[in-house]
C-alpha cells in the first residue's frame, strides 16, 4: 500500500492573525524537545501498523516547521526513514517561513533528503508583511529563494 507522510509542527515564533491553522506561538524552547519526544513515539507506534506500506511523500506542516533547528529536522526524517519504508524517488516537502531559514539550514534540509521547499511568502510588500504579523521581510524571502 503506497501513503503519505504528513508530520505536524504546532509552534511558530509568532501566531499570525489570519493563520486558523492549528499553531501556537513557541513559549518555551523545551516545547519543541517535548514535542519531538512524543512525535518519535507516534511515528514508531504507526510504523508498527503499516510495516509494508510505501511511503510515496512526506510533508512537514505547520504551524512552522522551520522554527525547529536544522540537525532537528535531519534526525527526524532520518528516524521516519529508518521507522517507515520510504520510496527512493519520494517527494519530502517542508513549509518554511523566510524569517526562519539560513544558509546552514538549507544545507541540513537538502541532506535530510528534502526535495520540495514551500515557501510562506504571502506578500513582497514589507509594510504588508507587517500588517500580517510576518516576522520576516522582502529580502528574506529572496534570500530563502536565492539559498534554497
Amino acid at each position: 500500500m503506497e501513503l503519505g507522510l504528513y508530520l505536524h509542527f504546532p509552534f511558530c515564533i509568532s501566531k499570525c492573525p489570519y493563520c486558523d491553522f492549528n499553531s501556537y506561538q513557541l513559549k518555551e524552547d523545551n516545547q519543541i524537545s517535548s514535542y519531538i519526544s512524543a512525535l518519535y513515539k507516534e511515528i514508531t507506534a504507526y510504523s508498527q501498523k503499516l510495516k509494508k506500506s510505501n511511503i510515496k511523500t512526506i510533508y512537514l506542516g505547520g504551524g512552522t516547521p522551520t522554527i525547529l533547528s536544522g540537525v532537528q529536522i535531519y534526525n527526524i526524517l532520518k528516524y521516519c526513514k529508518n521507522k517507515f519504508t520510504v520510496d527512493k524517488n519520494a517527494e519530502i516537502t517542508i513549509e518554511a517561513n523566510p524569517g526562519t531559514l539560513d544558509g546552514e539550514k538549507i544545507k541540513l534540509l537538502i541532506e535530510s533528503g528534502i526535495n520540495r521547499l514551500s515557501l510562506g511568502a504571502q506578500s513582497f510588500d514589507d509594510l504588508f508583511l507587517k500588517k500580517l504579523g510576518r516576522i520576516h521581510n522582502t529580502q528574506d524571502i529572496i534570500d530563502s529563494y536565492y539559498l534554497a
